[in-house]
């Protein structure tokens, strides 16, 4: 059996408190085909261990592998030509975007994401698009290849919709506002809900049948409430208990879709998924940007858990989710980068950092997520959401060894003072550049800054040929609808009366 010892300057185990982390000096990890035999100091285990090899010195600091508790696609929408906009003409300006090849996308995706030292992630795939002539159950099959490819475990799941896909009412309604030449466009070239709710039931249940392992666990998913309608929202969660597996879906992610459930419900998005039984402890809910007082009360009664984004609300203008609220009623929190990362690359050190710095509210003695708050939200968070918790998400023995080694001189260069927490370091001053070793399941997947299993110049030169390609007849219908529609769904929208909500933070408004 394969064994190795994993050391470090320091070990960072858990967090074990909202202000303190378990940290072992001059410490060590020794996994043995996988699994976590022993924690300790580095002499120690080297004393009574004959591992295969050493990996690391006194120049690490050794982690958990981190966690991406919600993602979706590789090369970000930026990149493939859309701006940042709020997220109601953001979806539509999002239709200009040119296919890329799935399964190369989610590759390159996952060896961004190993590159931060990221070894989980949730990745939620969206069912309109498809290429060509690929059956259903071979394109979603594909998207889990890559991950297996690149070594990562992943939570996986596709998610679906079947109203109010334009704007946030009947599609119809709002068609009958446009020039008679845009809705004909509009019906040749958008897909309004091209795979059945029972098409999407059968093949989430295809796919838990052949691609589910120790590294893939497969989830089902809705795409937002406002987007669902009833049926749907129960037959995906009756799917949910049938299969005992997780259930995702984005909720409240801009105020539009608050509004959306007063105009509609009377109460709130995640108040009516409440009533319909939709909510639980196997449900994990991305956003939650607008939620009010008593949606947290919701979320802390029924034990669904968060997935926070932070730099993807903040780039679509969607807002600061109240995470400071949400904590202290012991709402479990994740963290995760949703395709719209500060810097476009996958970087989770920064997203931590980001997180902390964006809920720090004025006033002495107002509390806000500490440093090890933080680093839990990274990682054993991230790992209850995904569903791998008994597994990964710490370092304990009889725990898969999901091991990254950081490199710490960038970090301490030219000086930190000797009685800085290494968990306020890591966070305050980590990169993902500084990640110099990633292993899942006692596997070194980066050693040295490389890639073991992927040829990244092999995966961004196949990438940058078939992007080189002329557009195709569908993708140039694509743009121009994007063009036409854009200024109808801004047009939209401005005509909502917004609704005065009061805050959670207050950065600097008047009392």
């Amino acid at each position: 059996m394969a064994s190795s010892l994993i050391r470090g300057k320091y070990v960072v185990c858990r967090a074990v408190g909202d202000d303190e982390s378990e940290v072992i000096s001059d410490g060590a990890v020794f996994q043995r085909d996988g699994e976590i035999v022993e924690i300790g100091r580095y002499d120690d285990l080297k004393a009574r261990h004959e591992p295969d090899e050493v990996i690391g010195s006194p120049d690490f600091v050794v982690i958990p592998g981190l966690i991406n508790a919600h993602h979706h696609i590789g090369l970000t929408p930026f990149q493939l030509g859309s701006p940042d906009l709020p997220l109601e003409p953001w979806v539509i300006a999002k239709l200009a975007q040119r296919d890329v090849d799935p399964y190369l996308d989610t590759l390159y995706c996952a060896m961004q994401m190993i590159e931060s030292g990221i070894t989980t992630v949730m990745h939620n795939h969206a069912l309109r698009w498809r290429p060509e002539g690929v059956s259903l159950d071979d394109w979603g099959a594909s998207l889990i290849e890559a991950y297996e490819a690149s070594g990562m475990r992943v939570a996986f799941s596709l998610f679906n919709r079947d109203r109010n896909h334009l704007v946030s009412e009947d599609n119809e309604q709002f068609m009958s506002t446009l020039p008679a030449g845009l809705v004909g466009l509009i019906r040749e070239s958008f897909p309004f809900s091209p795979v059945s709710s029972s098409e999407h039931l059968d093949l989430t249940a295809e796919l838990i049948r052949r691609k589910q392992s120790d590294r893939v666990r497969v989830f089902i998913s809705a795409h937002n409430v406002h987007w669902c309608s009833d049926q749907m929202l129960r037959d995906v969660k009756e799917f949910a208990g049938k299969h005992e597996t997780g259930l995702h879906i984005h909720v409240q992610e801009t105020i539009y879709q608050k509004m959306y459930g007063t105009r509609h419900w009377g109460k709130t998005p995640l108040a009516h998924l409440d009533d319909l039984g939709f909510l639980g402890p196997e449900v994990s809910v991305a956003h939650g940007v607008w939620f009010t007082d008593s949606d947290i009360d919701l979320m802390a009664e029924t034990g669904t858990t968060l997935c926070h984004n932070p730099s993807s609300n903040l780039r679509l203008s969607s807002g600061v989710a109240p995470v400071n609220r949400m904590l202290d009623r012991r709402v479990t929190v994740a963290l995760g980068i949703d395709e719209a990362g500060i810097n476009d690359d996958n970087d989770i050190l920064q997203e931590m950092r980001l997180a902390q710095k964006v809920h720090r509210e004025p006033g002495v003695g107002v509390g806000s997520p500490s440093s090890h708050k933080i680093f839990d939200m990274a990682t054993r968070a991230g790992a209850e959401v995904t569903f791998f918790g008994n597994q990964v998400g710490t370092l304990e023995v009889g725990k898969r060894a999901d091991v990254v080694l950081v490199d710490l001189s960038r970090i301490t260069e030219p000086y930190l003072h000797p009685d800085t927490n290494i968990v306020d370091a890591l966070v305050y001053r980590g990169k993902g550049t500084d990640v110099d070793t990633v292993i899942v399941d006692g596997e070194v997947l980066m050693r040295g800054r490389k890639l073991t299993r992927v040829n990244k110049p092999e995966v961004h030169a196949e990438l940058k040929a078939s992007l080189g390609q002329p557009l195709k007849p569908h993708e140039l219908r694509r743009i121009e609808l994007s063009r036409e529609l854009l200024p109808h769904v801004n047009r939209w929208f401005a005509n909502w009366d917004m609704e005065r909500n009061p805050a959670h933070y207050a950065y600097n408004a008047r009392a």
